[in-house]
């Protein structure tokens, strides 16, 4: 990505940027940012490598962040935050499971990471990363296996048994043939078995069961973040049955029989799920009661990053607004929890399930962190030892004009700029280049990166951003389609009569 990491140098204060940022514990700012331009600026620090979060406010802007950042890091993964006001509904799908476990996976397998999230995600305690790291199951042609640990090693890892998978997060044993649904891939795995010898792992397709690929080895990670031994499961259910019969007794005294009877019926719903139906999910919201020893996120990514001999590298997008929003989410998560626990819904532990906003501004901090924004504004508990401002400009909107698209990249070309425009197919990209070069521009295509464009060229690649931007201290701007033909409009559907009942009907 050098076509665009290399400019950035050109600015003084990028170079010193980058500079203090190497230093542990220091928290830089740096102001006159927007948002389009950002993802590059994120990335061109210390040139796309080691391990890197970049935090912002909601998770809309999290996955526009995550849209544009893959461009230039195509593994970059989004890692949500539970819905912890709905924690312990029967509804809650597996989605939200996988997509934080794949972040993990990223932490763990890839030496230069980015993890997309949002400051409300930091909040939560997880299991720090050796325990979860522990529990991967790695298998390999010719390994001995023995069923009954196998059964009891993937119930504590969350993975629920079956007839027949054809699910994520799903196991089967037949025989001498074990089927795994990993949480984090997209085809399950066949192990067939010669005695308690494996003789083959293959991937299938769950719907024809047909074999698709044939692997020497396979890493199966949880299916949940909660991940249980035996002893801890027994240990963490004895805690929170006495707990309950504490708390339950104690509103019998206050004549809160309705209370008492709720919380007893949850606890034994709880024991339930876990020792009949080896749900760890189930107890996922009862986290204190197994783990005193909890890490946040970043501790978390700072620890997989140490592992390598690396610092982690956070980014903050508008830490003001995150702030703002981390602040809102703790008072709403409290007050409602506070309620549930005067109505015997849950018990004080699960009160505690996440950190505070400013314990995790506090460890911000303290390991150090490039506070990206707009305007320079205050965000307590964050103080920056060193403020930078870039200069950055927004690209005009041509609006389908291809007129005022040459006029523009003629008036660059004279001026020396360096101009790279994206299209979004490769044929597209060709298209135009040819088509600028018919109106006297230098423009050329390539699909080589690591070309760097030269003043008064026009540089066409195939990539996608959303929006382009411009560094007028360095003569370098990025043009996108979008740019130059707007947006792309959804289809609607359109409306059609049915001959039976004579009603409309939508169609896609």
């Amino acid at each position: 990505m050098d076509a665009f990491v290399r400019p950035l140098y050109e600015l003084n204060s990028f170079e010193e940027l980058e500079h203090f940022a190497e230093k542990p514990g220091t928290v830089i700012s740096a102001s006159g940012c927007m948002d389009a331009q950002k993802p590059h600026m994120m990335y061109g620090l210390n040139n796309g490598r080691g391990t890197r979060v970049i935090v912002t406010f909601n998770e809309q802007k999290a996955r526009e962040l995550l849209e544009a950042y893959r461009y230039f890091e195509p593994k970059a993964v989004y890692f949500p935050a539970k819905d912890i006001l709905f924690y312990q509904s029967d509804i809650r799908g597996n989605a939200l499971t996988q997509e934080r476990i794949l972040a993990y996976r990223r932490l763990f397998e890839e030496e230069n990471a980015t993890i997309i999230t949002t400051f409300d995600a930091l909040m939560d305690r997880l299991v720090r990363p050796e325990v979860l790291r522990g529990f991967l199951l790695r298998l390999k042609a010719e390994d001995t296996l023995d069923l009954e640990k196998l059964r009891q090693h993937l119930v504590g890892m969350g993975y629920e048994s079956a007839y027949q998978v054809d699910a994520p997060g799903q196991f089967a044993v037949r025989g001498g043939i074990v089927d795994i649904f990993a949480l984090t891939e997209e085809l399950p795995y066949r192990i067939e078995l010669w005695g308690d010898e494996i003789d083959s792992i293959r991937t299938f397709d769950p719907d024809s069961q047909r074999s698709v690929d044939t692997l020497d080895e396979i890493v199966v990670y949880p299916a949940a973040e909660l991940v249980l031994t035996k002893a801890q499961q027994e240990a963490g259910l004895k805690q929170i049955t006495a707990e309950g019969k504490r708390l339950s007794e104690q509103y019998r005294k206050e004549m809160k029989t309705e209370e008492a009877h709720r919380l007893e019926q949850a606890v034994e719903l709880l024991q339930e799920q876990v020792e009949e139906f080896g749900s760890v999910r189930a107890a996922e919201s009862y986290l204190t009661y197994f783990y005193q020893d909890t890490v946040s996120f970043l501790e978390f990514a700072s620890r997989c990053a140490a592992r390598r001999d690396q610092k982690l590298l956070i980014f903050a997008d508008e830490p003001a607004r995150c702030l703002e929003k981390a602040a809102a989410v703790e008072k709403e998560f409290s007050d409602s929890m506070q309620q549930r626990l005067e109505k015997g819904y849950i018990l004080p532990g699960q009160m505690d399930v996440l950190y505070s906003h400013e314990a995790v501004t506090a460890e911000m901090q303290r390991l150090g962190c490039v506070l990206v924004s707009a305007m320079e504004l205050r965000a307590p508990g964050l103080t920056p030892t060193q403020s930078f401002f870039f200069q950055v400009h927004s690209v005009n909107a041509y609006n389908s004009s291809f007129e005022l698209l040459s006029k523009d990249l003629n008036n660059y070309k004279k001026r020396k700029y360096r101009v790279i425009l994206l299209c979004s197919s490769r044929t597209r990209a060709e298209r135009m280049a040819d088509d600028l070069r018919q109106e006297g521009l230098n423009a050329f295509f390539t699909e080589d990166t690591e070309r760097l464009v030269q003043p008064g060229e026009v540089m066409v690649m195939y990539g996608k951003l959303k929006r382009g931007f411009e560094y007028p201290d360095i003569k370098f701007v990025v043009l996108t389609e979008t740019d130059i033909f707007g947006a792309e409009k959804k289809k609607r559907k359109r409306r059609k009569y049915t001959k039976a009942s004579g009603s409309k009907a939508f169609l896609n």
